[in-house]
């Protein structure tokens, strides 16, 4: 009888930690970073936290908030440590009562408009929206300068994006874009049969087949091609980058939190730095150098798109609408 009871007992535990309790030998990361990034940060987890087993599922930002939000209405996420960047849901999630508090002493020097007020989240890493086109097709003198040139009958069929509705960087794209230049630029973009579908590789893959030679998307993604697609040639918007958040929180569960926030710490420090930059985003922390390739930091700075409460409060508000709006503009 008392087997049986300690075998019910174990049972009861393992479905507590399934359902929103913490493990101090497991370790659950949701995420958006790219495969290649997770493949280099795991090995090197894994040396540094002997003993515990790190599981990833990597997906959209879109697709992550949908699963975390599915979970948490079963009875509670299994993921220990989120890092995607729709920075709108995590002020969601934070407002809800659903991270864990923390400010990882490795991110002291993540500037205030790249972390929680309240300490639910900070920047990671720091990807940046460009625009990007195919020298097959168009001449290095031809190629668009800015976002808003995009809606100019010479882009008519030329131009693609990545959707909002399955990618966090393009979501945030179009809000920062909608909020500076409203919904007639997107409604232009409309008129140009803008193809806006899938993430920032698909819109890559569009550029590279030349069915639409220019887009905006990830420099990341581009960078990775520098030394095997000399075609792709990047643009820095005269009219500004938009600098995205890929931001890292922790979920509130039952139980310590140790192990993630010395996880999260880790990924502060300089080994997890320097893996972001393998990834061609940049650190927030200044002390760290460009990815291979790209611009110093404060230069993308000085000439991007601002970031300030008003921007995150309206968009935190209106994000269904936002994404419902630009369906229909998009879509219909």
């Amino acid at each position: 009888m008392r087997i049986l009871l300690s075998i019910l007992l174990l049972l009861m535990l393992g479905a507590c930690t399934k359902n929103g309790a913490s493990d101090d030998k497991t370790l659950w990361i949701y995420t958006s970073l790219y495969k290649d990034t997770i493949n280099d940060l795991k090995p090197r987890l894994e040396k540094d936290f002997p003993g515990v087993k790190f599981n990833f599922y990597q997906a959209g930002s879109e697709e992550i908030a949908a699963k975390v939000n599915t979970e948490i209405l079963a009875g509670g996420t299994q993921a220990d440590i989120l890092i995607s960047s729709d920075r709108f849901w995590y002020e969601e999630m934070g407002a809800a009562g659903k991270l864990h508090t923390y400010r990882p002493p490795n991110s002291v020097g993540v500037p205030e408009s790249m972390r929680s007020t309240k300490n639910y989240y900070t920047t990671l890493s720091l990807p940046v929206m460009v625009i990007c086109y195919n020298n097959d097709v168009i001449e290095d003198s031809e190629a668009p300068k800015s976002f808003k040139e995009l809606v100019e009958e010479k882009w008519m069929q030329k131009f693609t994006t990545g959707s909002p509705l399955a990618s966090g960087t393009n979501f945030t794209t179009v809000a920062m874009l909608q909020h500076n230049y409203g919904w007639e630029f997107f409604e232009a973009l409309r008129k140009n049969k803008t193809i806006s579908q899938g993430g920032n590789s698909a819109v890559l893959r569009r550029i590279q087949s030349k069915e639409r030679p220019v887009g905006w998307v990830l420099l990341e993604n581009v960078l990775r091609f520098k030394d095997k697609d000399d075609r792709l040639k990047v643009v820095y918007p005269k009219d500004g980058v938009v600098i995205q958040s890929n931001v890292l929180a922790i979920t509130k569960k039952e139980g310590k939190r140790e192990l993630a926030e010395k996880v999260s710490n880790w990924l502060f420090g300089k080994q997890g730095q320097e893996a972001m930059i393998r990834s061609f985003m940049y650190s927030p922390l200044d002390k760290y150098d460009p990815p291979a390739g790209a611009p110093p930091l404060r230069t993308i700075k000085q000439n991007a798109f601002k970031w300030t409460p008003e921007f995150i409060n309206k968009v935190v508000k209106d994000r269904e609408q936002i994404k419902e709006k630009f369906s229909q503009i998009l879509f219909e």
